[in-house]
């Protein structure tokens, strides 16, 4: 099973934005393309650790854009995904 925590925005660039935020941070983050179960967001989210979730929290509240949708909680297992907010 894997787990995974991942942002999504309605902008790319934002999107963008924020993951180069989270690296001058020193937070581990990829761009990825968002889950389709989320049915949300532009097509691009960022990907990070469960144990960053609320330094990247913080960030979302101090860098407070317009086109944030969520945080989301991504679970393979057995071949299923699910996703969920958190």
């Amino acid at each position: 099973m894997e787990k995974y925590l991942f942002i999504a925005f309605r902008s790319r660039e934002h999107t963008i934005k924020f993951y180069e935020i989270m690296k001058s941070r020193r937070i581990q983050a990829a761009v990825i393309n968002t889950p389709k179960e989320a049915e949300a967001g532009c097509g691009l989210s960022v990907r990070f650790s469960e144990r960053q979730k609320n330094s990247v929290t913080a960030l979302t509240e101090r860098y407070s854009f317009s086109s944030f949708i969520g945080i989301f909680e991504a679970v393979n297992d057995g071949g299923r995904k699910y996703v969920r907010p958190v």
